[in-house]
């Protein structure tokens, strides 16, 4: 997958992570959605950790995986 992040107080101008030759497997920098989402959280100053009730009283998390990508924040 690709994602393209921008402004907010990210570090710019950076490839994060490796791919084979071919561009079809990440060698290096395994990052996830869910890593992408947490560092919009953390520059948007969210609380990642923040436990939330659904509608059937149970808890959820915002996320599983709370780490922000570093290289970026």
């Amino acid at each position: 997958g690709c994602a393209v992040l921008f402004g907010g107080g990210l570090r710019m101008g950076q490839v994060i992570g490796e791919t084979d030759a071919r561009a079809e497997r990440a060698r290096a920098g395994n990052i996830t959605f869910q890593n992408i989402i947490a560092t919009i959280y953390h520059v948007l100053g969210i609380d990642m950790h923040r436990c939330l009730t659904d509608f059937t009283g149970q808890p959820q998390y915002l996320l599983s995986d709370t780490g922000p990508i570093r290289q970026l924040v």
